[in-house]
């Protein structure tokens, strides 16, 4: 009889392990914005904001037609945005990576709160990385 219980919890407990795992692999959510700021707004200091994704595939992806019809499929709260958004040109610290794919260029930028560089189209931010705020 003891047998039986425990044939059923070693399912469980790998399900759960799976989803716990899972979860930890997740990036961790950034701590809200001041009210008023807008990610799609341009920024007074460094011009419109930067379409990034963490994944280069998304990236291509999202980006197939063009910039500005990747720019309505941001603005569209409705779309799956692939873990893409556009950011100010201020929170990136600077290029991390690179890559040529398919004779096309990409930089991989880093960003202030996390972890994963996202890639962006080159040229777009300097090749040096922003001074550190006092």
């Amino acid at each position: 009889m003891t047998r039986r219980p425990l044939a059923l919890l070693v399912p469980v407990a790998v399900t759960v392990s799976l989803s716990a795992a899972q979860v930890l692999a997740q990036q961790a959510p950034r701590a809200p914005r001041a009210a008023g700021s807008d990610r799609s707004a341009p920024d007074r200091r460094g011009g419109a904001p930067v379409i990034g994704c963490p994944s280069l595939a998304n990236y291509r992806m999202l980006m197939r037609d063009g910039a500005a019809a990747a720019a309505a499929h941001l603005a569209d709260p409705k779309a799956d945005h692939l873990g893409c958004s556009a950011l100010a040109r201020t929170e990136f610290t600077g290029i991390v990576d690179k890559v040529t794919l398919g004779g096309q260029s990409y930089d991989c930028a880093g960003v202030r709160g996390t972890t994963a560089c996202h890639w962006i189209a080159p040229g777009t931010i300097p090749e040096t990385p922003a001074p550190a705020k006092r």
